[in-house]
């Protein structure tokens, strides 16, 4: 067999593909089933359901650059093989690993740097894919926990109040 039949084997496994264009032009090719996820691409299609022949068309995912959207294609693909256990609240536990029990989606998280989370739970938002926005946000929360007022200012790059903002602030903002 030809390395064209086995593509074209493996293509009929998954179904239909489409590319997701990140901001840059740069496409990645998932299959539809697993792209689906995101609402955002499973809105953006003009076919019904029920009609096999049309396939799907590319989608542009403006706000998103190419290295994010590279990992939110790794984790719709890996979330079609072996979908995320929801994550309940209130939470199960107060560490990350003990709310996240499956490896590779803990692995996906904090193998990414601080920038690249950030732009993951944008990316999550915009593309509106709950799980993964899910994911990230527990991750930044975990992160959170235990820090400082001042710390969790300077790791979420929030500037600094003026004095006269301040004290604005918190007359506004009594507890």
């Amino acid at each position: 067999m030809s390395d064209n039949e086995n593509a074209a084997m493996t293509d009929k496994d998954v179904g239909p593909t489409i590319n997701l264009i990140s901001r840059s032009g740069d496409p990645f090719e998932l299959p539809y089933a697993a792209a689906r996820l995101s609402q955002t691409v499973f809105h953006a299609q003009k076919c019904e359901e029920d009609d096999d022949d049309d396939l799907p068309e590319d989608v542009e995912i403006v706000k998103v650059d190419s290295p994010c959207l590279e990992k939110v294609v790794d984790f719709l693909k890996h979330y079609q093989e072996e979908p995320l256990k929801e994550i309940k609240t209130p939470l199960d536990d107060n560490t990350f690993d003990g709310v996240v029990t499956q490896e590779w989606y803990r692995d996906f998280v904090k193998g990414v740097d601080q920038p690249m989370l950030f732009d993951l739970v944008t990316a999550a938002n915009f593309m509106d894919i709950q799980p993964l926005l899910d994911l990230t946000c527990l991750q930044v929360s975990c992160q959170l926990m235990g820090k400082s007022a001042e710390e969790i200012r300077v790791m979420l790059n929030i500037p600094k109040l003026t004095e006269e903002e301040e004290v604005k602030a918190r007359q506004e903002h009594r507890w």
